[in-house]
């Protein structure tokens, strides 16, 4: 079960949204296992049943039990071995973890940290009060009123990096990383550096990873061919280089994905593409 919520006017500009995930061993043939896409998106996430371990290129990575991680650039895998998996997260939107705590997002790309750290904060009393509270919309509301009482007094101030975000986003990440930075009248070389600084990648993978997420949730579930004609209108060169895309993202070629292997990306990707919001 994967529940969404909406964020107080004061946090928007930071983030997306909230969500309670919930899945349970019983729903699976084996081991709780779900695939999950690179989504554009920072995310801090607070688990209070079960305990999560990722995968990513087939190797095993460390999640605390609270963690935050940045932009996720390929395919990666979170499993366990609990009877039930819960937690509580938070979307941030693309610079929303620079913006808010000032974080060198390229540190966080491909790579969680204790989310204690990232907030400076000693978690001791939310921490008890979270995991007595037993709904889960209480819960989301407990992580909010955090990170509002951590904001304190800081106010948002959107600069170019946000301005090419919005447009990436508003072309569907089908227009050329060198006409926006035309229009914004930046240099390049600029622009890229700034980029991975407060998103963590260069532009050229955000845009590309944008357009994929875009394309992807206009899959057909019933007719898994359609990517051809999608393929034409998000702009790829050829469906070569789309379908060298389609393996980054999920981990294997248009050909051999059967969308009904992945309950997670079927449900948030396609069915309600939440992360393109």
């Amino acid at each position: 079960m994967f529940t969404t919520y909406p964020v107080t006017k004061k946090l928007q500009p930071y983030i997306s949204f909230y969500y309670d995930l919930n899945w349970e061993r019983k729903d699976y043939e084996n081991n709780i296992r779900e695939t999950v896409l690179p989504s554009g998106k920072g995310f801090m996430v607070f688990q209070y049943k079960g305990r999560f371990r990722g995968m990513m290129d087939n190797e095993e990575q460390f999640v605390p039990k609270y963690y935050t991680i940045g932009q996720q650039t390929k395919t990666y895998t979170l499993f366990s071995d609990h009877e039930t998996n819960s937690l509580t997260g938070v979307a941030f939107k693309p610079t929303g973890l620079y913006h808010m705590f000032g974080q060198n997002m390229a540190l966080l790309t491909n790579s969680t940290m204790d989310s204690k750290t990232v907030l400076g904060s000693d978690l001791t009393h939310f921490e008890t009060s979270y995991e007595k509270e037993l709904q889960a919309k209480k819960k989301v509301e407990m992580v909010e009123q955090l990170l509002l009482d951590l904001l304190e007094d800081k106010k948002y101030v959107p600069n170019f990096i946000d301005i090419a975000i919005d447009m990436m986003d508003r072309s569907l990440g089908c227009e050329p990383i060198t006409k926006i930075t035309q229009k914004l009248n930046v240099s390049e070389r600029y622009f890229q550096k700034k980029f991975k600084e407060m998103v963590g990648i260069t532009p050229s993978v955000y845009n590309r990873m944008v357009r994929f997420n875009n394309l992807f949730s206009q899959f057909d579930t019933e007719d898994q061919n359609n990517y051809k004609t999608l393929v034409a209108l998000f702009n790829y060169y050829d469906l070569a280089h789309f379908s060298k895309d389609f393996k980054k993202y999920c981990g294997e070629t248009p050909k051999k994905f059967h969308l009904d292997k992945f309950k997670f990306v079927k449900e948030a990707f396609i069915k309600n593409p939440i992360f393109l919001k």
